[in-house]
């Protein structure tokens, strides 16, 4: 028995050594972070730290932070602060408890979680009168594991009810639902991932055709860092639907879709994009899916960076040509390097789905010199595309409904009959348009200082200066 006992409180002792020691080691390393993210904050210029420190405990500690977000003149966010309050700058001032591992409940094992709810400000609760009681408005929860990877969600409540002006009267149907931003960051990969979306959004007036209302807008990033501004991999921004409606206009939108990916090959940046719609609903039209798909290569790495740094200090209220001497070099730099812009696709769907097609290539040839009599025969460009003529008869009724709202069904048909015509004889007389069955098919080529179309040469780079005004004559 007596050995037993011993057994026991031996492996009991044991166990506390091991829970103490292991409770030492993770509240060191979440110190060791925290101070290198007060030493990071304090070389960025724009965040004054006056305090950000971890106390440890056992089982536990306690995370005290006092920041200030102060934007430099130049960022947008200076100018929207300086109008919402005397100096513009946020400030967070507080206390965060933070859970130690090895085992984080739900989260499964990890070195620490925190958990934050964030309540509604008693200055917004007048303008939310239905708000639940004392229900936390926005919920963090961040997870930092074992290998340095660390996790962070934030879950806004959902809210149906009213939106209220004080001391203005009048108050607004609002609608915010299954709104949350999860992020998950490897600082050795240096990658972030990103999943997010809104639910539901819809605002309006009560009893009222006038509203507005969005569907399941998502993001989605898989990116790795590779530099200052420079990201590669693939994000996505969708949309399922957008609605505005009153008693003048409808809008409607479906199936929004932006998607980027870029790559590094060596020092340059290859980035192609896509922008799809499917489907747009305007007063007088309604569009088909569409689509443009574009890519930008041999985009030089250092000299871009230089070139976004220096228009993050571009200054609105400047002489204009004194911030262009600081630009034009960078953009010089960036061109040498010759980078290519492609319009892979455009695509609408007026008349039927995708007639109205384009697709285009821009090249600079040139030493990355900026001089507008030299610019055309630096230049490789090509533009190509083709309509229906259901789409372009489409296009101009859209015109003519646009323009001549008060004219009555028939006069929009007469109208049209006449404008048809006479548009298409105006386009035909010019060498870029032609006639093909039964489709409009247009072409420009700039290529070695010559302007050609549908194969025969139309001027030259020096008439071309002189029809855009840029040319000595």
């Amino acid at each position: 028995m007596k050995r037993a006992l011993i057994s026991t409180a031996v492996a009991a002792a044991v166990a506390a050594s091991l829970y103490t020691a292991s409770q030492y080691y993770i509240g060191t390393q979440i110190s060791a972070q925290v101070d290198a993210w007060r030493q990071q904050a304090a070389a960025h210029k724009e965040l004054w730290v006056t305090r950000l420190n971890y106390e440890q405990g056992l089982g536990g500690g306690t995370l005290h932070y006092d920041i200030s977000y102060r934007p430099l003149p130049g960022n947008p966010l200076h100018e929207l602060l300086a109008e919402w309050q005397p100096t513009p700058e946020l400030s967070l001032q507080g206390s965060l408890p933070i859970e130690h591992g090895p085992w984080l409940g739900a989260e499964g094992p990890g070195l620490a979680r925190l958990e934050y709810q964030l309540p509604l400000p008693d200055a917004a609760r007048p303008w939310l009168p239905d708000y639940p009681g004392q229900a936390a408005m926005l919920t963090l929860t961040g997870v930092q594991q074992w290998d340095g990877n660390s996790s962070l969600r934030l879950q806004l409540i959902d809210y149906r009810g009213h939106l209220a002006q004080p001391g203005a009267g009048g108050q607004l149907d609002l609608a915010l639902a299954d709104s949350h931003l999860n992020a998950h960051w490897q600082p050795r990969q240096q990658r972030l991932q990103l999943q997010g979306q809104i639910g539901e959004f819809a605002l309006g007036l009560p009893a009222s055709a006038e509203r507005f209302s969005l569907q399941q807008l998502s993001l989605s990033m898989d990116a790795t860092a590779a530099g200052r501004y420079l990201w590669l991999g693939d994000s996505t921004l969708a949309l399922q639907q957008l609605r505005f409606s009153s008693q003048e206009a409808r809008f409607g939108l479906q199936d929004a879709l932006f998607r980027t990916h870029t790559t590094q090959e060596q020092q340059h940046l290859n980035s192609h994009t896509e922008i799809a719609l499917g489907g747009l609903s305007l007063p007088a039209q309604q569009l088909g899916p569409s689509r443009l798909r574009f890519t930008l290569n041999r985009l030089e790495t250092a000299p871009y960076q230089a070139l976004l740094q220096r228009l993050e200090q571009f200054d609105p209220n400047q002489d204009p040509d004194a911030e262009w001497q600081h630009i034009q070099p960078l953009l010089e730099r960036l061109l040498a390097y010759q980078p290519e812009l492609g319009i892979d696709e455009f695509s609408l769907s007026l008349a039927a789905p995708y007639d109205t097609t384009a697709n285009a290539t821009l090249r600079y040839t040139g030493t990355g010199k900026l001089d507008p009599e030299q610019l055309p025969r630096q230049l490789q460009f090509s533009a190509r595309a083709q309509a229906s003529d259901a789409a372009f008869q489409q296009f101009l009724s859209f015109m003519i409904a646009e323009e001549s709202p008060g004219l009555s069904a028939q006069e929009q048909h007469q109208l049209l009959a006449a404008s048809t015509t006479q548009m298409k004889a105006l386009l035909l007389q010019t060498p870029f348009v032609v006639q093909q069955a039964e489709q409009l098919q247009a072409e420009i080529v700039l290529e070695n200082g010559e302007v050609s179309a549908h194969g025969q040469p139309v001027m030259t780079a020096d008439q071309l200066l002189e029809a855009s005004g840029l040319g000595n004559g």
